[in-house]
């Protein structure tokens, strides 16, 4: 079984809180993304990508120490989450692959139940992807961010599925919990309510045009 990997450090919840200010500039904004990509990316690999070694050192001894080791990853994001959260996660893991799903804009079962408006897979050869990591900011519900990932799996058959979100309800996440139950899922702080608009509350308003403005 997968399981819940909580962020909840005082530097992530004040990134966290910038993006939900509605005085937050638009930069403010993309560079805060960009940071929660960057942490999240760094819990990434304390949790699959260290091992223990031994190393010498400019003085000649030699010790056992913890250094990181990339296998082959492949990000998957929508294609408004690319330049921010998609980009702060890459900046931490080397060796990994990066594409994009794009909805158009369209959320919940609308999503869920149609084909991908744009798609851009990385392509891989002959090489076997070690975890596929699915990145999604904002999770209302859960069906955007499972189309994107039965998509990504069919393509890649991984070993390990992360899915990560920074802005969650209880529901999103219990739709992903029941549909990849194997997954790792990194969150961000607490989870919100969701209206019947299908709007987080406290929430981040439409974060899609918050960053265009």
């Amino acid at each position: 079984m997968g399981k819940i990997i909580k962020l909840d450090d005082k530097f992530v919840i004040a990134q966290a809180s910038i993006v939900r200010n509605i005085n937050s500039s638009k930069e403010d904004i993309k560079k805060a993304l960009f940071l929660l990509g960057q942490e999240i990316g760094k819990k990434f690999v304390e949790n699959y990508y260290l091992e223990e070694r031994e190393i010498t050192t400019p003085m000649n001894e030699s010790i056992s120490s913890l250094l990181p080791k990339f296998p082959l990853s492949v990000i998957i994001t929508t294609r408004d989450d690319t330049e921010h959260l998609r980009k702060g996660l890459a900046s931490i893991l080397d060796n990994c692959k990066l594409g994009y799903m794009d909805f158009e804009g369209r959320r919940g079962l609308e999503a869920l139940n149609s084909s991908v408006r744009m798609l851009q897979l990385p392509e891989i050869k002959n090489k076997v992807v070690d975890s596929l990591i699915i990145g999604k900011a904002v999770l209302a519900t859960g069906c955007t961010a499972i189309s994107l990932t039965k998509t990504a799996i069919k393509e890649y058959l991984p070993k390990r599925l992360i899915i990560t979100t920074i802005f969650y309800s209880r529901m999103g996440l219990s739709e992903l919990i029941k549909e990849f139950p194997h997954a790792d899922i990194f969150v961000v702080g607490e989870p919100d309510d969701i209206n019947e608009d299908g709007m987080l509350v406290q929430g981040v308003g439409n974060l899609d045009e918050r960053l265009r403005v």
